[in-house]
């Protein structure tokens, strides 16, 4: 491919079918197909996508230290696209053939060590937590990107109740000795929103606890999630995302103050959003830029 010159493999969403394509694929998804299908035109360079490139291209990620879900996710990226624009199968044989590969391979490749989940990453392990197609896998992606919207603790998250979410954002309630406002309102991203509905529509959760204990064959119970719960389903769906190393009930407040940094959120707007009252923690990833708003809504949400 020529310098400034797009790359043709056909692999485009339309400008304004984005109603359209919601029905089948969730957002989260989407943006994590359309991050796939860039860097695949990219290593590319102007060469026909067929199902020969396209086995050369999972062998190139696998050479990278590439995890096998990232590498998957890549080629299901190229097939929904594929299927979109009407397009012949491009997946064949040979693809198939080098992902068997790279599954056998294992674990032999080192991951990056992660401390936050950045809004990227949240993408990613949200986009590859709905691909489960199950009540479980709906509900740790909307549990994961309202803590990253929200910047809240594990604690904070399995105590949400039906009732604490609405058009408004997420309503903070007072527990214990901690200090919050009661009527503390945070703000919640539009795809957030939609995907919560998704995850409540599916399990059938209309009052009590939001985030509740899923048991076998996808049963959802009337329990709460525990903070173990919580924290383990985080640090799994973070694993099949292909983003590992340091994950806890923490990495989604940090890895959002971080993104927020990175956006131009300043000292004081992150200290907001992540609800600290000392300066100090959020002083570690800011530099200073304008503060009118909600910086979620400005920075994460694009308002």
């Amino acid at each position: 491919m020529r310098q400034g010159t797009e790359p043709e493999t056909g692999l485009r969403i339309a400008s304004g079918t984005g109603k359209e394509i919601r029905a089948n694929v969730s957002d989260n998804t989407l943006k994590a197909y359309e991050h796939a299908t860039r860097k695949l035109e990219s290593w590319l360079e102007g060469r026909v996508l067929n199902d020969a490139t396209l086995a050369k291209y999972v062998r190139f990620l696998h050479s990278q230290g590439k995890s096998p879900a990232t590498i998957n996710l890549a080629v299901s990226a190229v097939k929904w696209m594929a299927e979109y624009h009407g397009m012949d199968a491009v997946a064949g044989a040979a693809t198939e053939s080098a992902l068997s590969a790279v599954r056998h391979a294992g674990k032999r490749h080192e991951r990056r060590q992660v401390d936050g989940l950045t809004w990227d990453d949240v993408e990613r392990v949200c986009a590859a937590a709905e691909s489960a197609d199950t009540a479980a896998g709906l509900r740790d992606a909307a549990m994961i990107s309202l803590m990253s919207d929200c910047l809240l603790r594990i604690s904070e998250v399995v105590a949400v109740d039906v009732r604490d979410v609405n058009s408004e954002g997420l309503q903070l309630r007072r527990r214990g000795n901690d200090p919050a406002p009661r009527d503390e309102v945070l703000y919640i991203c539009e795809s957030t929103q939609r995907l919560i509905a998704r995850y409540r529509q599916r399990a059938g959760v209309d009052s009590g606890a939001l985030f509740r204990r899923i048991r076998f064959q996808n049963h959802v119970t009337e329990d709460r999630l525990g903070v173990k719960g919580g924290r383990e389903a985080i640090q799994r769906r973070a694993a099949e995302a292909g983003v590992e190393g340091a994950i806890s009930g923490h990495s989604l407040r940090m890895g959002s103050a971080v993104s927020l940094a990175e956006a131009g959120a300043s000292v004081r707007e992150v200290q907001r959003a992540g609800r600290w009252r000392d300066p100090a923690m959020p002083a570690r990833y800011v530099r200073e830029a304008p503060e009118e708003g909600s910086p979620v809504e400005r920075y994460k949400d694009r308002k």
